[in-house]
């Protein structure tokens, strides 16, 4: 059993003091493993989590968080200051972080996460070096370079600005080899007391997520689908050739991951697998599911795929405690989702999903679905409501927006066919950060379209999950005025999406409740 990442060690040796920054996600894996990672070669790393994520009011930071911020960095006194952008949205508050940390400290900063790996000319604006896709083994050597004083321009999988006269400007390292073995990672940092938190004008030091009721991990990476509003679809393509990029760590070495998490924190409740798509593997499947009922036993969570879960041994995890799967459908229409998202499943494939994993028990089924985009028209939005229709029940709907991300493939569809142009994509990818959000999440805000036959067909697909729901379908079906005037279908939506934020608040009373019982 691996020593877990030396994180209880008393005695480093090395002098350098890295400091890395996460936005809006206090469990962020990228930065977790890097801080693991270092520590394993003998650094003391700090970790700083600048606010936690809550789609439904998402705000930069405050004066007085961001003050916290820089306090914390000025008595932190780094060698170097790493910031993750994982997500575009942020990149207004990486800015304002970059410019107070550059006016108060000449300590090189460091830029990595998605969004550094597909632009790391643009992210060289802000900072003294890009670290592109898997950076663990990048760290440790611009690491040492730094602690030995060496030079560091020539490490692959960074990018710096280089002062050579005679090719001044970017210099961009080609990327590193896909890491195959990730058993030999060391797992994520977590628990430590080299943590602080920030957020609600305070800061806490410690780990965010110690005393949590659920821990979060990957079983694997890389995703097996090139969906063209996905960043994984870009990132793919730039690893090709240096490795399979789909990797799978052993059931031993994520039940050692578990277990060492369980030991730290009694009070764990839950699981949440972040994988892209949870292993398909038949063999892994049933070695996981055995030993997870033998050994954790707590309830768990994961993403699926319409095409992969029918033959995932979805029964077998059910019984090993799988209590919720997110299956990502984006659209009932076949043809936007094979022109536009670039998916190839069938309705078919979807509908027997669907029946497989309501036989097999799941407690929660959550289909997702990518609405509001300029794609769609009425005959669309009537196949995916009948998809919907025809789901086999009990099951949930996580509808949001489209978002067009930075360096997708969907950015091109959307000029080749019209629906946007460079500049209208470019304007929205620069809106504030709460405009982002809310584009990305408006149905769950509880707003509707500009459109009121948009509004119309988006509430007969939302109301499709609840029991009730199908009444109010076929009366407004048969109703043209509520498809001029869908105000009456709007009082519904709102009612039931109450409804469903109660029971979400329930859920997490009930898992508080559990906590101080034990």
């Amino acid at each position: 059993m691996k020593n877990e990442n030396n994180l209880d060690a008393k005695i480093h040796e090395k002098k350098t003091r890295p400091l890395f920054i996460g936005l809006y996600d206090t469990n962020l894996l990228g930065i977790r493993y890097l801080s693991s990672t270092l520590k394993s070669h003998g650094y003391s790393p700090n970790l700083i989590f600048l606010k936690s994520f809550n789609s439904y009011n998402v705000d930069e930071p405050t004066a007085v968080e961001y003050e916290l911020l820089y306090k914390t960095i000025a008595m932190l006194n780094p060698d170097y200051i790493g910031i993750s952008i994982m997500c575009s949205f942020y990149l207004n508050v990486v800015s304002n972080i970059v410019e107070k940390i550059r006016a108060m400290t000449q300590v090189p900063i460091l830029i990595g996460g998605a969004y550094a790996t597909l632009f790391p000319e643009e992210c060289l604006k802000l900072a003294d070096v890009v670290f592109r896709g898997e950076s663990e083994e990048s760290i440790i050597e611009f690491t040492n370079a730094l602690e030995q004083g060496q030079p560091y321009e020539h490490i692959d999988g960074i990018a710096t600005n280089t002062s050579d006269t005679a090719s001044p400007g970017p210099r961009v390292n080609q990327i590193r080899p896909l890491i195959q073995d990730i058993d030999r990672l060391p797992h994520p940092d977590f628990g430590g007391d080299n943590m602080y938190y920030i957020n609600i004008d305070r800061v806490f030091h410690g780990d965010p997520e110690a005393a949590s009721h659920r821990y979060e991990l990957t079983t694997s990476r890389g995703c097996p689908n090139k969906c063209s509003y996905c960043s994984n679809s870009s990132i793919r393509d730039l690893y090709q050739g240096k490795g399979p990029f789909i990797r799978q760590r052993s059931v031993e070495d994520v039940m050692a991951e578990i277990e060492a998490v369980k030991k730290r924190n009694p009070g764990l409740q839950l699981l949440r697998f972040w994988d892209e798509i949870f292993p398909w593997n038949k063999t892994w499947i049933a070695d996981f599911a055995q030993a997870y009922k033998a050994q954790v036993g707590l309830p768990f969570e994961i993403w699926g795929h319409p095409r992969l879960s029918a033959n995932a041994g979805i029964k077998d995890l059910v019984k090993a405690g799988l209590s919720k799967i997110v299956i990502g459908v984006q659209s009932g229409c076949p043809k936007i989702r094979k022109e536009i998202y670039t998916r190839s499943e069938k309705q078919e494939e979807i509908l027997n999903c669907s029946k497989m994993l309501s036989e097999a028990k799941v407690p929660m089924v959550v289909y997702d679905f990518i609405l509001g985009h300029p794609f769609e028209t009425e005959e669309d939005l009537k196949e995916t409501l009948a998809l919907c229709r025809s789901l086999a029940k009990p099951f949930t709907l996580q509808l949001h927006g489209l978002s067009f991300l930075p360096g997708t493939p969907i950015e091109e569809i959307a000029v080749s066919k019209g629906v946007k142009t460079w500049e209208e994509i470019r304007a929205e990818q620069s809106r504030p950060l709460r405009e982002q959000y809310h584009s990305m999440a408006w149905w769950r805000q509880g707003h509707g379209a500009n459109s009121s036959e948009k509004v119309y067909w988006y509430t007969l697909i939302y109301l499709t999950q609840f029991p009730a729901g199908e009444g109010i379908i076929r009366r407004a079906l048969t109703n043209d005025k509520l498809k001029k005037n869908p105000r009456r279908l709007l009082f519904w939506h709102k009612v039931f999406n109450f409804r469903q934020r109660l029971q979400m608040g329930w859920r997490k009373l009930w898992f508080m409740i559990r906590r101080r019982v034990r």
